[in-house]
């Protein structure tokens, strides 16, 4: 076989592209990773590396909202895709690539990009003829791509999805969100020196018993039927009773200042009077995160819906460190020859148990958590990477 054909990984939602272009690069793919003009500044390459070999595949781009869809020339955007034999992309991508006259290989949708970019809604007058625009081509655009890979959903998005784009082939391997060689147990010591918060993480960890981490976005004072809806007030209402039944231990849970709802959360804690358990810490880079994650005794992830994927999961298992969420494991079956190992929970009665079981027998937490990580490098990367190539090795023998 020769060589494969050079392919762009477009947006950077969650880090997820970038993850994927380094897996891929490791294949000797020619993958190189192109960011959209509103990525957030937590999802560029630098929040998730300590190196910069980035800087040498990775460009960025002059569109990817959907306010400047209509102002984006279709050159332009030719141009900037015109290297590229096989497009993968998220976010906008597929409307985006339809503008270009191109077709999406592959779309590996983040959540909003087929939740709210598929969706008529409003906003200021002077972006609403660019915002549908986007909405009726991302709409078009997603049923005429290749393959559509996402790992199968709650309900909520699968109902979605099966609107949007019968009949597309559809790909059940979780995505590997995360480069979980750059975070490797080994390297922990370095990483804390070149962290950003690691000296504080580090405090953490000297001046407590038990250490869980939460750093899922706040959100859940709405609808919550929302999929954004964290079930972030079970987890406190949890942890408070938890506390009440550990008097005589040190604890803490250590959150991010990330979300809608911070100051809702803030309000909770406070009347349910563990704040002094509570450690606020501001939004911060993944590589910085990543630090914490392994100093922590348990990561918490989401109470309100069910998932088996998603960055704040992987991230867990990438740190090797026991998850505490509520999955429905029916759901999952059936694409997985075995799930990882978490502390299911979802009341609050639930959550408290489950802390306390991790508590008192942190050593059998651990092998969660050990398991977990053996089953993102076997069930996630290497599947995922090894569709990937033989996905390139087929196009490379369609053209010769």
């Amino acid at each position: 076989m020769g060589a494969l054909p050079r392919t762009a990984l477009i947006g950077n939602m969650n880090n997820n592209h970038f993850a994927l272009a380094r897996y891929l690069r490791e294949r000797r793919v020619e993958a190189d990773l192109l960011l959209f003009n509103n990525e957030h500044e937590h999802f560029q390459p630098a929040a998730d590396t300590y190196d910069l070999d980035f800087m040498a595949y990775t460009k960025r781009l002059s569109w990817g909202i959907s306010t400047g869809f209509l102002a984006a020339a279709a050159d332009c955007v030719k141009q900037d895709l015109r290297p590229y034999t096989v497009l993968i992309g998220c976010g906008l991508a597929p409307a985006f690539c339809r503008k270009a006259d191109r077709k999406l290989d592959v779309f590996v949708p983040y959540g909003d990009d087929i939740w709210n970019e598929t969706r008529y809604r409003v906003t200021s007058p002077q972006w609403l003829p660019s915002v549908w625009a986007a909405v009726a081509a991302q709409r078009a655009a997603i049923r005429s791509v290749n393959v559509i890979h996402m790992t199968r959903s709650n309900d909520i998005f699968e109902r979605r999805l099966q609107r949007l784009a019968p009949g597309v082939e559809r790909w059940l391997d979780a995505v590997p969100m995360v480069h979980a060689g750059t975070y490797s147990e080994a390297s922990l010591d370095a990483r804390i020196v070149r962290s950003h918060w690691g000296h504080l993480f580090k405090t953490i960890r000297a001046d407590r018993d038990f250490v869980a981490v939460y750093h899922a976005r706040h959100h859940w004072t709405g609808d919550r039927g929302d999929p954004n809806s964290k079930g972030t007030d079970r987890l406190l209402r949890g942890w408070a009773a938890f506390v009440r039944d550990n008097p005589g231990r040190r604890c803490a849970l250590v959150t991010i200042e990330y979300g809608p709802d911070v100051a809702a959360s803030k309000l909770l804690v406070h009347e349910l009077g563990v704040g002094d358990t509570v450690v606020w810490m501001p939004k911060m880079l993944r590589k910085d995160l990543m630090v914490g994650l392994a100093l922590c005794d348990v990561v918490c992830g989401e109470f309100e819906h069910s998932w088996i994927a998603s960055g704040v999961l992987y991230e867990a298992l990438v740190a090797a460190r026991p998850i505490l969420a509520w999955r429905e494991d029916d759901i999952y079956r059936a694409d997985f020859p075995s799930l990882y190992p978490i502390l299911n929970a979802r009341s609050v009665e639930q959550i408290a148990a489950r802390l306390n079981e991790a508590a008192r027998d942190v050593s059998r937490a651990r092998q969660v958590g050990q398991s977990g990580a053996a089953w993102y490098q076997e069930q996630v990367v290497r599947k995922a990477v090894d569709r990937y190539v033989t996905y390139l090795e087929g196009r490379a023998a369609g053209a010769a």
